[in-house]
C-alpha cells in the first residue's frame, strides 16, 4: 500500500486482540498474517520518515514486516514499536478473560538483539532510531448496536 500513497510521510499502525465488540455486528477484523507484497521488488518510498506500530511482537512475521518498510521507506528517521495497546472497555467488562501473554522485548538486551534482527538485512546503513515503548491504554469510541 506504499506504493499508493507517494506523500505518506508517517504512518502509525494498532494491532490487538480487542474482546469489547467480539459478539458484536461492530467487529470487522479478521485474523491475517502480516504479509508485505511490494509490486516491484526495488520500489522505494522517498516520503516516509515514521513507522509507528502499536501491539508489536518479538515474532518473526513483525520483525520481517518492519525490515522490509525500512527497506523501502529510504528516508526513514524513525520506528517506534509499542507493546499491546489495552483497552480500558474489555479489561473491565471482560476481567475474566485471560490475556494472551506479551512477546514483546522486555530487557534492554532483548530490545538490542531486536534492532539487530531488524536491521542486520538492511544492505545500506539506515539512519532510522528503532524506539520500543511501552503500553497504553486506549478508549475506542463507543459504538452502539441498532
Amino acid at each position: 500500500f506504499l506504493e499508493a500513497a507517494p506523500s505518506l510521510e508517517e504512518l502509525c499502525i494498532i494491532v490487538w486482540d480487542h474482546k469489547c465488540h467480539i459478539d458484536s455486528r461492530q467487529s470487522y477484523s479478521k485474523k491475517t498474517d502480516l504479509k508485505w507484497e511490494p509490486s516491484t521488488a526495488d520500489f522505494k518510498h522517498k516520503n516516509l520518515a515514521k513507522l509507528t506500530i502499536h501491539g508489536f511482537e518479538s515474532n518473526d512475521s513483525f520483525t520481517r514486516y518492519v525490515t522490509h518498510f525500512m527497506k523501502a521507506a529510504v528516508n526513514i528517521r524513525v520506528v517506534s514499536l509499542h507493546d499491546k495497546k489495552v483497552c480500558k472497555h474489555c479489561t473491565g467488562k471482560f476481567s475474566h478473560v485471560k490475556v494472551r501473554p506479551s512477546s514483546y522485548p522486555q530487557t534492554d538486551e532483548e530490545k538490542d538483539l531486536l534492532s539487530r534482527k531488524i536491521t542486520g538485512s538492511l544492505v545500506a546503513t539506515s539512519h532510522a532510531v528503532i524506539q520500543f515503548r511501552p503500553s497504553c491504554y486506549y478508549s475506542p469510541p463507543v459504538m452502539e448496536i441498532l
